[in-house]
């Protein structure tokens, strides 16, 4: 766990970036979190946000930290926490 620059929370993860939609989807999935637009695909990064009633969640991911979980709302920081635990105890394809 970490902030950003923005003083966000984060959690990262090793994840291939292959891994990184069928990812976002499972963890929305378990966590009943709604995506808000569709993903954002750059050369070397990748961004989606999920929403649950005020909570904001960035899921993130780039070539140099890998697939990040990202508090886009302070209320948002439990739900990290959660996140990251859950993702701790499962192995990542």
């Amino acid at each position: 766990m970490w902030r950003d620059a923005s003083g966000r929370l984060t959690f990262d993860l090793d994840v291939p970036n292959v891994s990184y939609a069928s990812l976002c989807r499972e963890i929305a999935d378990t966590f009943s979190l709604s995506p808000q637009g569709d993903i954002v695909v750059g050369p070397d990064q990748m961004f989606w946000t999920f929403h649950r009633g005020d909570i904001a969640i960035g899921f993130d991911w780039d070539f140099w930290m890998g697939f990040m979980v990202v508090a886009e709302t302070p209320s948002a920081e439990p739900l990290v926490l959660e996140i990251a635990a859950w993702l701790n105890n499962r192995k990542i394809p």
